[in-house]
């Protein structure tokens, strides 16, 4: 419990940190008087690409364990997705072990091997993400100044200069000694389970834990319809740009900026990096890059910039917090009707 407050509480500090980083230089009375002329007509089909992201991802998970379980009600996916994201809100990462408990408690299945399952997409997301990325910095913005204007200037010289090779080869080394140090420590605990009974009962249910983990991750063998699967991570992947292009038609910067697709493709990207960044959903770390982006790429004012990141990550946050409730019912009617537990 106080491990996972600590890691709540520096998250909240990373994401204060990146708020101010965003909101640097900026008025909030002139973001505020920004935001009140947007064109609210477009929430809707703002609404609609991130449900049908949500819908898509659910989809997407159903091919890597529909060999365990066929007939998995899509109202029950979808609810966990959404769970996810909600909890995602209150703590980075609770949303990758709340969505498949919800889900292996409704469909009686594994909750490790669905962890494991959860562990495999996000290894796929970041390889799209790496993909997306190093399109975006060969065709686009492949000038190292432009990189430096937005992520900084200490983190692109970390990264390319060649005194941190060393630097590379201590934090290899160190992960080698933690590696070596908990392999003594699991080899210790194995030896003591043998001596005491209450201590081989742990062991064996942490043993049974992993290997449902792992089976979880390889489900990518028994993936029957590959095509499908890739079809549902580009469409994930479309859904986030529209979620990025159709705010710039709220601003008018389709217009005032001749922002288009490939524009929004590019921020959606950059954007990723920041929601990767272990803050509660991307707080302050996705309204400091998008900004960035939008200034150094695009010459977009910095009130425009942190107008635009703040309504559309409201906008997402609202959306969840709306929405989930509304699926979570449905979810829990259909239950009730097929009988299954309702959680």
């Amino acid at each position: 419990m106080l491990k996972r407050f600590l890691k709540i509480a520096l998250a909240l500090m990373l994401g204060a940190v990146f708020l101010w980083l965003a909101f640097r230089n900026v008025r909030l009375q002139e973001v505020w008087d920004y935001t009140k002329n947007i064109q609210f007509g477009w929430v809707l089909p703002f609404a609609i690409a991130a449900f049908c992201s949500h819908v898509f991802r659910a989809e997407r998970w159903r091919l890597l364990i529909e060999h365990d379980k066929k007939g998995l009600d899509s109202s029950t996916l979808i609810s966990g997705v959404l769970v996810g994201y909600l909890m995602n809100l209150v703590g980075p990462r609770l949303g990758e072990v709340s969505r498949p408990m919800y889900v292996a408690r409704k469909e009686g299945l594994s909750t490790s091997k669905l962890i494991g399952t959860i562990v495999l997409e996000r290894i796929v997301d970041v390889m799209v993400m790496f993909f997306l990325m190093a399109v975006v910095s060969v065709y686009i913005i492949a000038d190292l100044a432009l990189l430096k204007q937005i992520f900084g200037d200490d983190t692109i010289n970390f990264l390319t200069n060649e005194s941190s090779l060393l630097t590379y080869g201590w934090t290899i080394l160190l992960l080698g000694i933690v590696a070596f140090i908990g392999y003594l420590l699991i080899r210790v605990i194995i030896y003591l389970g043998r001596k005491s009974p209450l201590l081989q009962g742990w062991i064996d249910r942490v043993r049974d834990a992993l290997v449902m983990f792992k089976n979880g991750i390889l489900s990518a063998r028994k993936v029957e319809r590959w095509w499908l699967f890739m079809l549902y991570t580009a469409l994930i992947w479309f859904c986030y740009t529209l979620m990025t292009y159709i705010p710039f038609w709220m601003f008018d910067m389709q217009e005032a900026y001749q922002l288009d697709m490939l524009d929004a493709l590019v921020i959606t990207v950059i954007s990723a990096i920041g929601i990767a960044i272990p803050s509660p959903g991307g707080l302050g770390t996705y309204h400091y890059f998008v900004k960035q982006s939008l200034l150094v790429l695009f010459a977009v004012p910095a009130v425009t910039g942190i107008a635009y990141a703040t309504v559309t990550h409201a906008g997402m946050v609202i959306f969840v917090a709306c929405i989930t409730p509304i699926v979570l019912f449905i979810d829990k009617l259909r239950s009730t009707k097929a009988g299954k537990p309702v959680v």
